[in-house]
């Protein structure tokens, strides 16, 4: 019978930190826990105090723990938000002579180790590597070179990366509270990772993730990132908005937002809602539209701000023949469970608007996952797992194999 592999994951954001255990047996994947608790010590991306940064993962890891019924043993995957990440372009060539050789797995482990390695001496932390693109003898483009042979190979990587001060105070803050072997990850990748299929990571698609302090953009095209950048407004500034206006707490703001929040007002009714003022027993009285109408206002404009990432990537799809982005608009993240913000996205946009959530991915099915898996603020904590199984750069030698070899060997499978 074969073994269990299990994969911790845990996704920091500013307002919440959520964790998930995976199981796998064969091609089976079940979810074994999941578990939300809000993030302390976190302010724009930046631990700011340690020791609260430090108990809102023990209290995370200590309900995953109780869940599972024994103590936390997996590989663990750790993403973070932060306005920091940028995407890279490296090329690495090999030159054989006028020898042809056959392409090997040493060779390609070679030249990604000298990509990683040239990011680096930039300052730079890599936390999400891909092949762009493979050509042999600079002019056959192909998708595996694996066994073919060519006097020259040149790889186009593109590479998402941090600077090497935020890698490091996220890792070591992170190293006293897990003890076990852990890779960084990119929160925004991963997100996409968790939620895109794969004809829309091929065709042209762009992911807006509605955070809490920022909102994050990604776009792909050929099945890598293309462009990545950050609207500086998110779910935090919509929450304070309605906290002024209305002269209540932040936390009864956010409860509002999501019980009888709406990104649509226009059809609503003037239904009276109650809630508490800010001095947490005076009962205030507001209307459903009221409240939508202050949504709305902070939504727009971070749709607006957004367009401008939308349209650059559009006219570079266009460039290379495609008719707009054929994917469209993928909404995630907290702020992607207020209802009616597609219809909203879609009027802004002008173009197709899904929500991006695991259970609309073409990725495997979970067992016992249907909670999370429909739950777009969890996309990151899945999109981390296979961002490990699928992405061939590993921070710590926790697998024998080298994943870029487990990758090749099981393209090489597929296809025999």
């Amino acid at each position: 019978m074969s073994k269990t592999v299990f994969y911790t994951s845990i996704d920091i954001g500013s307002r919440y930190i959520k964790g998930l255990v995976l199981g796998k047996r064969d091609q089976e994947w079940e979810a074994l826990a999941f578990s939300s608790v809000k993030s302390r010590g976190l302010d724009e991306g930046e631990i700011k105090d340690a020791i609260a940064f430090k108990e809102s993962v023990n209290t995370l890891l200590k309900e995953l723990e109780e869940q599972l019924q024994k103590s936390l043993r997996s590989d663990f995957v750790i993403s973070f938000s932060s306005v920091s990440f940028e995407r890279e372009d490296t090329v690495i060539e090999r030159d054989f002579g006028e020898e042809k050789r056959s392409i090997t797995l040493d060779i390609l482990s070679e030249m990604q180790s000298e990509a990683l390695e040239r990011l680096k001496e930039n300052g730079k932390t890599p936390l999400h590597i891909f092949s762009k693109r493979y050509l042999l003898d600079g002019e056959r483009i192909v998708f595996n070179p694996l066994d073919m042979k060519a006097s020259k190979i040149t790889i186009e990587y593109t590479s998402i990366v941090v600077p090497l001060k935020v890698y490091e105070m996220f890792y070591n803050f992170l190293q006293d509270t897990v003890k076990s072997p852990f890779q960084l990850k990119s929160s925004l990748v991963s997100t996409a990772e968790g939620v895109l299929t794969t004809p829309e990571k091929d065709r042209g698609v762009v992911v807006v993730n509605l955070g809490y302090n920022f909102t994050g953009l990604i776009a792909y095209k050929n099945g890598v990132p293309i462009k990545i950048s950050y609207v500086p407004v998110g779910m935090k500034h919509v929450i304070k908005d309605v906290s002024a206006v209305l002269d209540t707490s932040f936390e009864e703001s956010e409860r509002l937002i999501i019980t009888h929040g709406n990104a649509v007002y226009s059809d609503l009714k003037e239904e009276e809602i109650q809630y508490r003022g800010l001095d947490g027993n005076t009962i205030k009285t507001t209307t459903a539209k009221k409240l939508s109408v202050i949504i709305h206002a902070r939504l727009r404009e971070i749709m607006s701000k957004s367009k401008k990432f939308f349209r650059e990537v559009e006219a570079k799809i266009i460039e290379e023949g495609e008719i707009g982005i054929p994917g469209g608009v993928v909404l995630t993240g907290g702020g992607a469970k207020i209802p009616r913000i597609n219809e909203l996205a879609t009027e802004v946009f002008k173009s197709p608007v899904r929500t991006g959530c695991y259970a609309n991915s073409d990725r495997p099915s979970i067992i016992n996952a249907d909670e999370v898996a429909s739950d777009p603020s969890f996309a990151a904590a899945f999109g981390n797992v296979f961002a490990v199984s699928e992405n061939p750069y590993e921070e710590t030698p926790v697998k024998n194999e080298n994943p870029l070899k487990r990758i090749f060997r099981l393209f090489k499978e597929l296809m025999e």
